[in-house]
Formats: structure tokens, sequence, C-alpha cells
């Protein structure tokens, strides 16, 4: 089973912080990476990503009777947005929420989990099927 930790953030409630601080409020920067690593190393941890605040780079795109419209502007006003994403791949729903459990993150971000139901070998599987 496949799932996807999703990893919000409050900037306005983080801004307390440093860097440093986040980072020691996670266990350190050797804690952050043996986590990482022993996840890695059981085929758990499949992906990593880190977006940019939505705030400086966040582009809206849709079609308008078949015309692109980029706007500039993030997409919803909020406090809290979407800040990166881990995938997993874990035996069980259980598992997966056990391994939310240890991502540094978690002491001081919320982590949303939820199940990947189709992912890129899924969806050209079902290409070549068509």
């Amino acid at each position: 089973m496949k799932f996807l930790l999703l990893i919000h953030n409050n900037a306005e409630a983080l801004a307390q912080f440093t860097e440093q601080q986040l980072i020691e409020m996670s266990g350190g920067r050797d804690q952050i990476a043996a986590t990482a690593r022993a996840f890695l190393e059981t085929g758990e941890l499949v992906s990593v990503l880190s977006l940019a605040d939505p705030a400086v780079a966040t582009k809206d795109v849709q079609l308008v009777a078949g015309t692109p419209v980029i706007s500039d502007r993030p997409l919803l006003e909020t406090k809290e947005y979407l800040a990166g994403a881990m995938v997993l791949n874990c035996a069980s729903v259980e598992r997966a929420l056990e391994i939310a459990t240890h991502i540094p993150l978690v002491n001081f971000r919320r982590v949303e989990l939820r199940e990947i139901t189709l992912d890129q070998d899924d969806f050209l599987a079902q290409l070549n099927e068509s």
C-alpha cells in the first residue's frame, strides 16, 4: 500500500522560531538524517518533496474557453498551506501512521496521511490496457 504524508505549514505560527530552532525541535540534523536513512533502507520511504512558499512561487493555471489563464496569486487565502510531502510504501495504514509519528516535522507541523489509490505505475498500466 502506498501513502502520501502531506506536510502542512503555518508560516505565522512558525515565525517565532529560527530555522536552527526548528531543526533542533526536530531532533537535529543527525537525527533527521538517521530517520530518513532508516526508512529509505527498508524501502518504506519512497520520495520526499519540499514545496516553495505559495506566497512567493504560486501560479494558478486554468483553461477558460480553451485559452490558458495564468495568475501569480495564491489559489486560496489561508494561513496554512501545503509545504511538502512524502510518499510511503507500507504493508498497512497502521505502519504508515507509525512512520508518520517518527517524521521530525510532526513535532511542530500538521501531517496528514492519505492512501494513494493510483500511482504512476498503475496509471501507465491502465494506459497500456486501453
